[in-house]
């Protein structure tokens, strides 16, 4: 007779069954909830990276052009070089990204630019150009996030901005600077407003993208030279900034803000506003610093102007992955 039918090994198989479902939604919830977390992580700290790179950016052409201006060795014609990460290169540096690829973040890549954008810089005296219009020029870091917010670092003007969805905010305040001062005799009292700006433009036209690295080599041109001039008597000094949208004349709207608050000088946005007016209409914004009207003695009777003239020369070596 046949022997009668038989389960004694279907407990292991329901048990192997079950174990390799348990794995597959382990894995399941880290895919969907673990990686994505992870590739944040990654991409924030790369970020916090570039802004700290473009920190030490600023600092390093600042001494260059401040050096030109107050030691009798010049620094002109010196380049200077710096290395921006452009990504995460989360897969080539996780060790779960080997046996495992689909639970690596995937590596973000990024762009750097020199003169993407064509922002202008106008400065007149009395509505006479002090400064023609020219091209202030810029260099851009903008991300290829795959788990986090796009983001765009840019240096202009000694400042650095960073653009989001959300708008564009002063990082590092551009190198403008409004303040009294008390130049009064012992016969006269005098008090004058004093605008200070470093005119950096950019030149060069480049950009690269990848997820390797990109050097950018910066050269201080020659001929950093310094332009002063006074308002006549009621006259004004007015500064011009046309941007590329409205979102970064906002912003500079702010850097011009800050320049007067953090001095206690008094703005306004009214026709009537002294001693500075800001003003923003579309992509142009504008500051307008002007004489105070009346007899008080501490009143500003006159607006002087110092700008510095500062060239820069900048490259970009191609992307190079890691």
């Amino acid at each position: 007779m046949p022997s009668r039918a038989r389960d004694d090994g279907l407990s292991e198989v329901v048990g192997f069954v079950l174990i390799l479902g348990v794995i597959v939604v382990a894995l399941s919830l880290y895919q969907l909830y673990g990686v994505p977390a992870a590739g944040r992580e990654d991409e924030i700290a790369h970020m916090n990276a570039v802004k700290g790179r473009f920190v030490d950016y600023k600092i390093a052409l600042d001494s260059l052009w401040i050096n030109s201006l107050n030691t009798t060795r010049s620094a002109e014609g010196v380049t200077l070089s710096t290395a921006f990460d452009l990504g995460t290169g989360g897969g080539y540096t996780q060790g779960g990204g080997v046996l495992f690829p689909v639970l690596a973040p995937i590596a973000s890549g990024g762009k750097v630019s020199v003169n993407e954008h064509q922002d202008t810089l106008t400065i007149t005296r009395n509505g006479g150009n002090v400064i023609a219009p020219y091209t202030m020029g810029e260099i851009a870091y903008e991300s290829s996030n795959n788990y986090w917010i796009r983001q765009r670092y840019v240096y202009q003007m000694g400042g650095l901005f960073l653009e989001q969805d959300s708008g564009t905010a002063v990082r590092l305040s551009p190198l403008v600077s409004v303040y009294s001062v008390n130049s009064s005799t012992s016969t006269d009292l005098e008090y004058r407003l004093r605008v200070k700006i470093a005119a950096v433009q950019i030149f060069g036209g480049q950009e690269t993208w990848g997820q390797g690295v990109a050097r950018v080599d910066t050269r201080l041109r020659e001929g950093v030279t310094k332009v002063s001039a006074t308002a006549e008597a009621g006259g004004d000094i007015t500064v011009t900034v046309n941007a590329h949208d409205e979102a970064t004349a906002t912003a500079w709207r702010q850097a011009f803000i800050d320049a007067t608050e953090r001095e206690g000088v008094v703005w306004g946005a009214g026709d009537d506003a002294l001693p500075v007016r800001i003003v923003q209409t579309g992509n142009q914004v504008s500051m307008t610093c002007r004489p105070e009207t009346g007899a008080e003695p501490t009143r500003i009777q006159y607006v002087d102007l110092d700008v510095t003239r500062v060239g820069l020369s900048v490259g970009l070596q191609q992307s190079i992955m890691a």
